[in-house]
């Protein structure tokens, strides 16, 4: 099931900001956070705001992979896509069970990933302008918001992995270490199908006019599909 995105109407903590106001029933402040991650000698409210971005980077590349799904022609890319969702899926849930292991609210939406998630709309929302291009360049395009989105995703899990190594040795400390390497190897693996597809996607486009024309049969193969579909 796709993790949905974490609103006030499904259920988030909120902490409030200059133009943001919270209902007090869902409102968090730092001093709740505080016992965050408590007995580490880490900064408790900190973390939990971190933590927070970078389950939401996550979850947005959820979206993001789902959205590649759909619009990909192409199904070798519908099938890289679509594990590239799975995997996303499954690190969305490695996060929230850290935040809870460590005390958190897994539905706390900081605002530090209010920001990581409207970026990360915007690449979305850049796939809208269908008429800014071919289609070889929209699937370019999607190669490279997977790559970007995945480079993130790696350095996401090396800054868990650094703020485990600044832990006091303990219970946090491996539960964060834990999740780190899985967080890593996941987003690493990923990245490395995103940069084999794109560089064979690129050597192919300038080897020949190859692209182009299995690009034309797929654009009319589609059209034939859609116009059967409409009598």
């Amino acid at each position: 099931m796709t993790p949905s995105a974490v609103r006030t109407e499904t259920g988030a903590m909120i902490k409030p900001g200059p133009m943001v106001t919270v209902t007090p029933e869902r409102a968090v402040d730092d001093d709740r956070l505080a016992a965050f991650a408590t007995g580490s000698g880490l900064n408790g409210p900190f973390l939990a705001d971190q933590l927070s971005a970078w389950k939401t980077h996550d979850l947005m590349g959820v979206h993001l992979f789902a959205m590649l799904t759909r619009r990909t022609p192409n199904p070798i890319l519908a099938g890289l896509y679509g594990r590239l969702r799975t995997s996303a899926s499954e690190r969305v849930q490695t996060w929230e069970a850290l935040i809870g292991e460590l005390g958190g609210m897994p539905k706390y939406v900081s605002p530090t990933a209010r920001m990581t998630g409207g970026m990360d709309e915007k690449i979305i929302a850049s796939f809208l302008m269908n008429g800014s291009g071919d289609e070889l360049t929209f699937e370019t395009a999607g190669l490279n918001a997977a790559f970007a989105t995945l480079s993130l995703g790696v350095l996401n899990a090396q800054s868990l992995t650094n703020c485990a190594e600044k832990a006091g040795d303990g219970r946090v400390k491996q539960v964060m270490q834990a999740a780190a390497t899985r967080l890593g190897g996941s987003a690493q693996e990923g990245l490395s199908e995103v940069e084999k597809a794109l560089s064979a996607s690129m050597l192919l486009q300038l080897s020949s006019g190859t692209a182009q024309k299995v690009m034309h049969g797929v654009d009319k193969a589609a059209s034939k599909i859609k116009n059967t579909l409409r009598s």
